[in-house]
């Protein structure tokens, strides 16, 4: 990102979300949502000092037996904290099929990470 803001990574496990987020495809907004002990304890530091804005470049994987599976880029819309988690609301950018698909392995065993 040329502005020097960091991006983030979310982890999903749920079979269903990446084809759900594939069949809606571009433009479309989704959003997802992370219990704070999931959330990497800078970031979600930086989110309640709000230093995430929105447009935050949002990169999605999908992790099955330890490995990750890139399904989306999107950019940040808006955050709504509820104090024991984070709803992250964002505008998908690139997906499955079209998207090109990068796989390595969890790097912190956060879910939802700086990159």
């Amino acid at each position: 990102m040329g502005t020097g803001q960091k991006g983030v990574r979310l982890i999903v496990n749920k079979e269903w979300t990446p084809e759900t987020i594939s069949m809606l495809g571009s433009g479309f907004y989704y959003h997802l949502s992370y219990p704070i002990e999931e959330i990497e304890p800078e970031l979600l530091a930086d989110i309640r000092k709000a230093l995430l804005p929105p447009g935050t470049e949002m990169e999605i994987l999908f992790q099955k037996d330890r490995e990750l599976r890139r399904v989306a880029l999107a950019e940040l819309d808006r955050i709504l904290d509820f104090q024991t988690f984070l709803r992250l609301e964002f505008r998908l950018l690139q997906t499955l099929p079209s998207l090109k698909e990068v796989r390595s392995s969890p790097p912190n065993g956060y879910l939802f990470y700086y990159k």
